[in-house]
């Protein structure tokens, strides 16, 4: 059986003292402890937020800036097209005159040398025809 005495009240005395000596010793530094780590935890994770959010930010920026660089780079290509094809048909278009020119030429050189290989064997034909003649009146 339980006896209520003095004893027990000594025990409850001293437990109460043990209970407030542990509470200022343990427990509430132990609590500030743990309230400065909940408070740097706190910290930390506004700044892993903050630094997400810069990450995301920068993506964007450079989503856009590899978008606006592939679309320079597209309009660089056409105008290099474009350019290319210009400077292709001018090209074309002097080798066609060129080659108009010197078809000229010949035609005109062919003609020129007809005409004179024409007067050539006409003065040939006169001779041949005097030659001619002369061999059947002796023969």
């Amino acid at each position: 059986m339980l006896d209520l005495n003095i004893t027990m009240a000594f025990q409850l005395v001293n437990f109460l003292i043990a209970i407030y000596v542990l509470n200022i010793l343990l427990i509430r530094p132990i609590r500030d402890i743990i309230k400065k780590r909940n408070g740097i935890m706190d910290g930390m994770a506004e700044e892993a937020e903050s630094f997400e959010y810069q990450a995301a930010e920068r993506l964007t920026a450079y989503e856009a800036e590899l978008a606006r660089a592939r679309q320079d780079a597209g309009l660089t290509r056409e105008e290099g097209r474009a350019a290319g094809l210009e400077q292709q048909q001018t090209l074309v278009g002097e080798a066609q005159k060129n080659a108009r020119d010197i078809i000229a030429e010949t035609r005109e050189s062919l003609r020129e040398q007809a005409a004179k290989t024409l007067d050539d064997l006409r003065n040939q034909v006169s001779d041949f025809s005097a030659r001619l003649a002369a061999k059947l009146i002796k023969g």
